[in-house]
């Protein structure tokens, strides 16, 4: 069969399904807005391979690279609290995992996007270690520091959240290691800038050519 060439980037989203992810900043809460979010951005996308990694206090993949679209979408939806020990933010693990998806791909571009609203916690892999793994393998790593980093219910009459912090915090951890990749950090304190920044993210990179053949992409998983 004559391949078709397609253009296309292997992507690997590290999603944080700790237990600071519940806090209400975004609606439903953290972990659900994210998940819609993601799930609009695995529709607007045609040929490239996809896949989803969940980290708390360690990290697994929840699906391959794939362009099954559908059964990546319903992988997506079954992510949930209390399917990873939530205990602990394993940001380095997190990396490492979804660098192991990418290790193999032939893929011209070859991305991370990482979204946490934690500082690394947990994991026996230092996330800057795994920063430099990623540089050696040509792999960017966006990084995406979601929800506000203050306590309370939500933002007060002019838009502000005061109070103490929620949750430990790094946002200069992820600047590093998104800057050591050749990757962009994002902060998104509400459910729109999260969108905006995964539409950023797009339009920051650069197509490579797959080959898709009838035996090209053969789901083992």
């Amino acid at each position: 069969v004559d391949p078709t060439e397609l253009e296309g980037i292997d992507i690997v989203v590290a999603l944080d399904v700790s237990n600071s992810m519940q806090d209400r900043d975004l609606l439903p809460n953290r972990l659900e807005a994210a998940k819609r979010v993601i799930d609009g951005f695995i529709q607007r996308r045609k040929s490239d391979r996809i896949g989803l990694v969940v980290f708390g206090k360690e990290a697994f993949t929840q699906c391959p690279l794939t362009l099954d679209y559908r059964a990546l979408r319903g992988m997506l939806a079954d992510v949930r609290f209390g399917l990873i020990d939530g205990q602990g933010t394993a940001i380095g693990n997190a990396l490492g995992t979804a660098l192991n998806r990418l290790r193999k791909s032939d893929a011209k571009s070859r991305v991370i996007i990482l979204l946490t609203d934690g500082d690394s916690n947990a994991g026996n892999l230092a996330p800057t270690q795994a920063a430099k793994y990623a540089q050696s393998l040509g792999v960017k790593v966006f990084t995406i520091l979601v929800g506000s980093d203050v306590a309370g219910p939500g933002p007060d009459r002019m838009g502000i959240y005061r109070g103490a912090p929620r949750h430990p915090v790094n946002p200069k951890l992820l600047e590093e290691i998104a800057q050591a990749t050749g990757g962009t950090p994002y902060l998104a304190t509400d459910t729109a800038a999260l969108e905006q920044r995964f539409q950023a993210i797009l339009e920051d990179l650069d197509t490579s050519r797959l080959k898709d053949q009838t035996v090209s992409y053969v789901e083992l998983y």
